[in-house]
């Protein structure tokens, strides 16, 4: 098992990306933490888990966008663990709401624009910096983020949701120099058009446009990403540090 014992806390885990990597994680030895802003998706996860022979896991309930309750998810996760090893920040939306995702910068109101901020890029350095709270003293961690293609091509009528992506790129790269010294290495996952619930409305015409220009001609998997996932939390990827990781089907070559 190539992470026996090692204690994970996935935010946004409850569905998609985040609940794929809780169940390949647990199957490797790791016990999760399994965040979620929902109760019942934390906790179908979980034990989804369970059901597949995972040990330890435990759902942790919290809006990781607003700091105080990142401070106090923390609090209980350490309660329960007793430390963290590796951190995946992968708690995202595609939309702020209803309708919201073909609005042009132009009429983006800035409710709109600051949730996407808060909750891509706010949470990620909320949970970044309690993590690394614990890992710097013990000089050992991995934190792994999940950045986008959108983040490094940029797409039209995602303007806020490009921005918190490329944000998070380069928050990696500024945490990764910064912590290496102390045996933490951070890296980023920027996936490409991935079949999750994010991505299920994309549908007719708009979703054969993206097939068309993915050379692979489909949607990835969650398994692919969770497979990325798990090479940068193991031993196999010991020599990598601040990098982009980009399964994308030649999205973006």
């Amino acid at each position: 098992m190539k992470l026996k014992d090692k204690v994970v806390l996935i935010t946004g885990g409850g569905s998609g990306l985040g609940r794929e990597m809780g169940l390949t994680f647990a199957r490797e030895g790791a016990k999760v933490g399994i965040n979620d802003i929902r109760p019942e998706s934390a906790q179908n996860a979980v034990t989804e888990i369970e059901r597949a022979g995972g040990q330890g896991a435990r759902a942790f309930v919290a809006d990781v966008s607003n700091s105080a309750a990142v401070k106090k998810m923390f609090a209980d996760f350490l309660a329960a663990y007793g430390t963290i090893d590796i951190l995946i920040n992968n708690a995202g939306i595609g939309r702020t709401r209803e309708g919201s995702e073909m609005i042009g910068t132009a009429d983006l109101p800035d409710e709109d624009w600051h949730r996407m901020i808060a909750t891509h890029l706010d949470s990620t350095f909320y949970c970044t910096r309690e993590a690394l709270k614990v890992m710097i003293p013990k000089k050992s961690g991995r934190i792994i983020n999940l950045g986008s293609i959108a983040g490094t091509t940029g797409l039209a009528f995602a303007s806020s949701y490009c921005a918190a992506k490329g944000g998070i790129i380069s928050f990696t790269k500024s945490v990764a120099r910064e912590v290496v010294g102390h045996g933490i290495l951070v890296n980023c996952i920027a996936p490409g058009f991935i079949e999750t619930p994010m991505t299920a409305p994309i549908q007719g015409p708009m979703r054969d446009a993206v097939i068309a220009m993915t050379p692979m001609g489909r949607f990835g998997e969650p398994r692919e990403i969770a497979s990325a996932a798990l090479f940068l939390a193991s031993d196999d990827g010991s020599f990598m540090v601040g990098q982009i990781v980009s399964p994308n089907g030649g999205y973006v070559i």
